[in-house]
């Protein structure tokens, strides 16, 4: 297996090449392939000196037999006798679910980088789905610290960043509002990362560059002016930088809440204002942890049992009946209007009396007024009529009323007067947990999360994409739907990688090998993809 990986990633040329690893056990097949734009490889004859030769090492600066990150790596022992592998990583420490700060273990004073070691036999391999290896200076979870649970984002659609405007170095946005750069106070920069959205009171900017923060001078951004239907404008210092998460499939001021669209569509560039830290230590969240709840639809139904589509409304054919309706708890819609099929006088059907019901509310889903783009579904739930919203919003919810004038059709035929039609249910959040009815043990309602995968993808009740590091997410789930989040972040192994800090780095540093064998010497390929 180790000779076909090598085989299919030796290809020069390609931009893209593919890893592919399957383990077979007792008839069980294990297997895993995935695409990679880079490929490192590196052969090395080892000897048995003490020390260990540097077959790989991981960092943002270029350099011999360096990759800045790992997607997934392979070391395979080409030779006839065994090799010692190394890793060097650092220790992280448990500092009460606050690793971003003190988070490195110094051991003393003396280093805040431990070794490992493992004997590779001669011609085996071992391959690992990524570089992210840690030591953690406690007999607990290294990725478990802060925890968000079912809450719902900032209903501002912001929270500070903890960055303020700085004047001092430059005043050009406090009179200019054109000006491309934004000054900051000492070190304020290390706060955003290239592609964040930032605003600053009524103004959305996109930051292009980030200065390094190591002094006054240095702590600027670039920026784009005025963007997503905002207005640039000058401000004054001390002003608060801000991280929106309003849905950037629409301008920043058209919903009220963070909510997906009519198409089922969010994104935002960070992750609700969690996982951002100022010293780049456990910055990010972390991967695995993402759960996203939506709303149930409010909905009222009559009150009936046993209705189908085939049972007699008893309404009058050829009638006009009118009644009122109030959806998500805006304005009633006084007299929605639907006349009764001159034979068809059963609930369904194609001119049965709920499909003329339902004619009439599409009607007015796009027409403007008290139901305009505000989706009412009709139909028949468990033998009764039910009236649902179409947005999954906190405030969702149907109110049926007797019409301000003309016919009503309550109390006729099978409808029941309005005093006796069922009460509303409002909207709400599915359980967490369900129980099995026999025999009541309890299970995760997976069913009611869109969540990720641990790689970035989305997966469940919507799909989609996330970044770790920023926070950034965009994903297709229910209409017109608000959401509570749950996530973790400010653990050691949150984030991306960080493999350049010097304290707080999260990834393998290096990976040497030697020859345990005094008199022969082997040779030791490493195959890096990222």
């Amino acid at each position: 297996m180790a000779n076909s990986l090598y085989n299919q990633n030796n290809q020069r040329g390609n931009k893209a090449s593919g890893s592919s690893v399957t383990l077979n056990v007792g008839g069980v097949a294990f297997s895993k392939a995935k695409p990679h734009t880079q490929v490192f490889e590196n052969s090395q004859q080892v000897d048995n000196t003490d020390g260990f030769i540097n077959i790989l090492s991981v960092s943002g600066t270029k350099g011999t037999a360096t990759v800045p990150s790992i997607k997934a790596f392979c070391v395979y022992n080409m030779g006839d006798v065994p090799a010692e592998i190394q890793f060097v990583y650092q220790e992280w420490k448990n500092n009460s679910n606050t690793d971003d700060a003190n988070s490195v273990d110094m051991g003393g004073g003396a280093t805040v980088n431990r070794y490992a070691t493992m004997i590779l036999p001669a011609g085996d391999f071992f391959y690992l789905p990524h570089g992210r290896l840690i030591g953690y200076n406690a007999d607990a979870s290294a990725a478990n610290a802060t925890t968000i649970e079912n809450t719902a984002p900032d209903s501002n659609m912001y929270v500070d960043s903890g960055a303020d405007l700085d004047h001092a170095t430059s005043a050009t946005m406090g009179s200019d509002a054109a000006h491309t750069t934004l000054n900051l106070e000492s070190g304020h920069s290390k706060y955003f990362k290239v592609g964040d959205l930032i605003r600053i009171e009524n103004e959305i900017c996109e930051v292009t560059a980030v200065g390094t923060g190591a002094d006054l001078a240095n702590s600027t951004c670039t920026i784009k002016r005025g963007l997503f239907g905002s207005t640039a404008a000058t401000h004054a210092d001390d002003v608060a930088i801000r991280l929106p998460f309003f849905n950037m499939y629409a301008d920043f001021d058209k919903y009220s809440v963070s909510q997906t669209d009519k198409d089922g569509k969010f994104r935002a560039k960070n992750f609700f204002g969690y996982g951002r830290t100022g010293d780049a230590i456990s910055d990010g969240v972390q991967a695995g942890s993402v759960g996203i709840k939506f709303y149930q639809a409010g909905y009222q139904e009559l009150g009936l049992a046993g209705i189908t589509a085939n049972t007699n409304s008893g309404l009058a054919a050829s009638t006009e009946y009118k009644f009122n309706i109030t959806v998500d708890g805006g304005s009633t819609f006084s007299n929605l209007t639907f006349t009764t099929d001159s034979s068809n006088l059963n609930f369904g059907g194609r001119n049965g009396v709920l499909n003329k019901i339902q004619d009439a509310l599409n009607v007015q889903y796009y027409t403007s007024g008290n139901l305009f783009e505000k989706k009412v579904t009709v139909g028949l739930v468990n033998g009764d009529v039910r009236f649902t919203s179409g947005q999954y919003l906190s405030g969702s919810a149907i109110a049926l009323a007797a019409p301000s004038s003309g016919t009503t059709p309550f109390g006729v035929g099978r409808l029941p007067a309005i005093a006796n039609v069922e009460a509303a249910v409002a909207a709400k959040l599915p359980d967490d947990t369900i129980y099995d009815k026999e025999t009541y043990d309890a299970s995760p309602n997976k069913g009611a999360f869109m969540y990720d995968d641990g790689q970035g993808n989305l997966l469940g009740a919507g799909s989609g994409r996330i970044n770790y590091e920023t926070g950034e997410i965009d994903f297709t789930s229910l209409p017109n739907a608000e959401f509570v989040i749950n996530v973790i972040h400010k653990s050691a192994h949150a984030g991306g990688v960080n493999s350049d800090t010097a304290n707080g780095k999260n990834t393998i540093q290096t990976i040497g090998a030697r020859c345990v064998n005094p008199k022969l010497n082997t040779t030791v390929k490493v195959i890096a993809f990222n």
